[in-house]
């Protein structure tokens, strides 16, 4: 591997790691939308989808191994509008992200495009699937803050690895409010 190629390795791991454990401290709410803007916002778009691609793939193994989700058809169903609204997010908020410089601006914008993106593609699917009552305000209020959480969580390990460990995890963006 190239020392680039182990810099986006080793951050990709760590993301993917950090939200399926706390996927399996929170039962299996994954905290897509955080790490869907924190890929846009660190990677490549093409690093992002498949970092993004690979926590889905372990969060659906957790859920249906550890967790026993139901293996029928709407369980399906639902795991792949996850996989479908997790890359919509990212790109959504690849589209303000701007790779190497962490902007508290640009971060919450790119949080909301991307939680916009990804309670739509959820939401559609409920719609045609039949179950929109998880998307009640108390509720959707909820996943928000819990997403909000875990982006201000994995922005903040990101600034401590790029600051500690440069050559591992790259060098340290530049920070601004704008």
């Amino acid at each position: 591997m190239t020392p680039r190629t182990t810099v986006s390795f080793a951050w990709a791991l760590v993301l993917a790691a950090a939200t399926v454990i706390g996927s399996l401290a929170a039962s299996c709410m994954m905290p897509f939308v955080a790490l869907a803007v924190m890929s846009a916002a660190t990677m490549t778009r093409r690093r992002a989808a498949v970092t993004v691609a690979a926590a889905w793939a372990a969060n659906e193994a957790i859920g249906f191994t550890l967790l026993h989700f139901p293996a029928n058809a709407s369980s399906f169903g639902w795991g792949a509008a996850a996989l479908v609204a997790a890359l919509g997010a990212m790109l959504a908020a690849s589209l303000l992200a701007a790779r190497g410089r962490l902007s508290a601006a640009r971060l919450a914008g790119a949080f909301v495009l991307g939680f916009a993106a990804y309670e739509g593609v959820m939401a559609a699917w409920g719609l045609a699937g039949g179950g929109l009552a998880t998307f009640a305000p108390a509720i959707v209020a909820q996943i928000a803050l819990n997403e909000a959480i875990w982006l201000v969580g994995l922005a903040a390990v990101q600034l401590l690895l790029t600051w500690r460990a440069p050559k591992l995890f790259g060098a340290a963006p530049a920070l601004s409010l704008i």
